[in-house]
């Protein structure tokens, strides 16, 4: 039913769903905490008051939560944009693996870790925040202070959400990331077999990727607690996208929702170009996403396609990415993490709205350049900014074509 209404809602014209905002809040405020009521009772009895405060408000308000609903105020007045309460940050540069499709098999970048000091630095400018990504090229586990930054971010109470291959979560660390509340993980399997995974994700060893994860599911359940999610991520190219439905038979055979968390979902995303790995470019075919949706429905599976196709994007007027921050490893602020995975790191550098070993997070976020920036994106009769040229989730080549692209901007 909540999907079914929010799908209406979402096809209404903006100023409608600006006028209903009160309204549906109040509808998924409801709808969430019967949904989550296990995850809200777990935090409530731990006395955590004020994650119980952030973990709604994740949910209503955080486009990865599935909280979009402010997305057509965003669109309508950018200018009225609030200080970013969602926000990505690189700790690590260092990978002891070669992935296929992954820039920094590529890259000649040097491995830097980001320090606990320089973490608290950027978060202590950030209040407000709701939701935070430890990300980055790299193995997080690898930065010897990650466990330490997780920390860091439960001690303020927000909901941490964090991207990991489950190569480096043994029983220890399922352990402690259990006891700190992580909020969700989202796990990058890119493969249903050991012979395509493998192939892929060069240097991980499938068996121990599996033994990881049940161990955690094991320890979650002995436990007791609800959290963190566990989601799965699964990047489409032609080496592997004949697996799609043998892959939901796999996540399915681990459990389903009880096992994972309500909020659990499969993210099939589509494979970021760059010239290195443009051979293994694919859409995925009916026939195959057909299977897809049919064994997600027969095992209870929910499917999420993000920027799935490279011929069929929305328009660049529709993007509201730029309102959560993306933060590389020496300091540079881009626009969000859509930018990134191409390869070019130069070229963000570059185009970056400020570096923060320079400024401060608010200096760079209230300059003139990004403000600008954040009007431009949603304007049909303005250039398209350079950092948005070759967005994977949005098409800018419509705009490109007609008002070109901006070089200051």
């Amino acid at each position: 039913m909540i999907k079914k209404i929010l799908r209406i809602y979402w096809k209404l014209p903006n100023i409608l769903q600006v006028l209903l905002i009160p309204v549906a809040v109040l509808y998924l405020a409801t709808e969430n905490s019967i949904k989550y009521r296990e995850t809200l009772i777990y935090l409530i009895k731990k006395k955590k008051f004020k994650a119980v405060y952030n973990f709604i408000r994740a949910k209503l308000f955080v486009r990865e939560e599935g909280g979009s609903i402010l997305d057509s105020f965003f669109q309508l007045f950018p200018q009225l944009t609030p200080y970013p309460w969602c926000i990505e940050v690189e700790v690590t540069t260092r990978c002891d693996k070669r992935c296929i499709i992954c820039e920094h098999t590529y890259w000649n970048e040097p491995s830097i870790d980001l320090t606990f000091e320089k973490f608290r630095r950027l978060v202590d400018q950030l209040s407000g925040l709701i939701w935070f990504n430890p990300t980055g090229e790299g193995e997080a586990f690898l930065n010897q202070d990650f466990l330490k930054m997780l920390r860091y971010l439960k001690s303020k109470s927000m909901f941490v959400f964090f991207n990991d291959s489950f190569d480096k979560i043994n029983e220890e660390i399922a352990k402690e990331l259990i006891e700190i509340g992580v909020d969700k993980i989202e796990i990058s399997m890119q493969g249903a077999t050991k012979k395509t995974y493998e192939k892929i994700m060069v240097g991980h060893n499938f068996d121990n990727m599996i033994n990881n994860l049940k161990n955690f599911i094991r320890i979650k359940k002995e436990m007791k607690s609800p959290l963190p999610e566990l989601c799965f991520h699964y990047i489409v190219n032609k080496l592997n996208v004949h697996e799609l439905p043998q892959f939901i038979e796999l996540i399915a055979s681990f459990g389903g929702k009880e096992t994972f968390g309500p909020g659990s979902y499969v993210n099939f995303s589509g494979l970021l170009e760059f010239p290195q790995i443009q051979h293994l470019v694919t859409e995925i075919p009916e026939t195959v996403m057909e299977a897809v949706n049919q064994k997600a429905k027969q095992l209870n599976i929910d499917v999420l396609l993000t920027h799935p196709s490279h011929e069929q994007k929305p328009s660049i007027k529709e993007c509201v990415a730029w309102s959560e921050p993306y933060v590389l490893i020496d300091g540079y602020v881009l626009s969000c993490c859509a930018v990134l995975m191409s390869n070019r790191r130069s070229f963000l550098k570059k185009y970056a709205f400020g570096n923060l070993n320079e400024n401060s997070f608010k200096e760079i976020w209230n300059s003139k350049r990004y403000k600008k920036f954040r009007e431009m994106v949603l304007k049909n009769n303005a250039k398209v900014p350079i950092l948005c040229v070759g967005c994977r989730a949005f098409d800018t080549k419509e705009r490109e074509r007609k008002l070109g692209v901006s070089k200051e901007i």
